[in-house]
């Protein structure tokens, strides 16, 4: 084999890439509003019974195998993490418990063998644990970041759960899970304040919000977003990004008293207002960006390197 396909399937978003494994360049990708948690409810419709439940996923997977562009060959492998080996994804499997080291081996993985029907053989990476947390996903990420030091640090893994994790002597000792975008989305789209909440840019309005998040109470200071629409005439695109300031800046007032470098961990979309965030704190910390998707490619990867024997790097 000279290439696999690299699958991320969380919760609300499913992406597919096809990588090829001497240069880890992506060839092709699709990115789906498809995630486990409508995949999940989709296969509860059905009302089928639990032996055909993996049958069901991986329909959903050749169909989306033949929407990449290109000519994939029929027996390519798939790495897949992410919510895909919780409860409602192919097949739950159990967490391995933290600390964490940068060894692929490591990693508790499922192989699922190919059948008339589905000829690609599935390598599903699950979470990690600790006493009273847990991941799925970011530890993948996690693995293709380097570390090239025994010094402390922190990664940053923002998103619908955001994750911290803590890393000293090329140890992950411990991390911590925020629901900075599940809230976020909830309060914007189904609590009082949607109705003075709409999508845009607006740093002044972040900025505000941020510092109010993280030097008050949280819960009264997402309700004065609607304070601010209601007797302050504030526009929508500012309440947005006010309210994602409060809740970022609750997320990141947790690292007021450590000064260990940070690094950021995740797309493009979110870079900005956590860098931003980072910067309004005010502390004199390392911080360095990393772009999530590449990071995950690379743990992918070094995971195809241990199970299928190609060369990591």
């Amino acid at each position: 084999m000279d290439s696999f396909l690299s699958c991320d399937w969380g919760t609300s978003t499913f992406r597919l890439r096809l990588v090829d494994a001497g240069s880890m360049k992506i060839s092709c990708e699709i990115i789906l509003d498809e995630g486990i948690a409508e995949m999940y409810q989709r296969w509860q419709a059905i009302g089928k019974p639990e032996t055909e439940r993996i049958s069901f996923y991986r329909k959903f997977l050749n169909g989306s195998i033949d929407k990449l562009s290109g000519n994939i060959d029929k027996n390519i492998p798939v790495i897949l993490s992410g919510m895909v080996s919780s409860s409602m994804g192919i097949a739950e499997l159990p967490y391995q418990e933290f600390p964490f080291t940068w060894d692929s081996s490591q990693f508790p993985v499922k192989k699922i063998e190919t059948d008339t029907d589905f000829t690609h053989p599935l390598y599903i990476v699950s979470g990690f644990k600790t006493d009273d947390d847990v991941m799925r996903g970011e530890e993948t990420q996690l693995l293709g970041c380097d570390v090239d030091d025994d010094g402390e640090r922190i990664f940053i893994f923002p998103g619908t759960h955001s994750k911290h994790v803590f890393v000293k002597n090329k140890t992950g000792l411990d991390f911590k899970t925020y629901l900075t975008g599940e809230i976020f989305n909830l309060l914007a789209e189904k609590s009082i304040l949607h109705n003075g909440i709409v999508k845009g840019i607006d740093e002044k309005s972040f900025t505000e919000g941020f510092k109010a998040g993280f030097n008050g109470n949280i819960l009264h200071q997402v309700f004065t977003v609607r304070t601010r629409h209601l007797l302050k005439q504030k526009n929508p695109v500012s309440n947005y990004q006010y309210l994602s300031g409060v809740l970022i800046g609750a997320e990141l007032s947790e690292l007021k008293e450590n000064n260990c470098p940070v690094y950021l961990v995740c797309s493009e979309h979110l870079k900005q207002s956590y860098l931003m965030g980072l910067e309004l704190m005010e502390l004199k910390r390392e911080i360095v960006y990393l772009d999530g998707d590449v990071m995950l490619t690379k743990g992918h990867y070094k995971i195809a390197g241990h199970y299928l024997k190609y060369k990591t790097i």
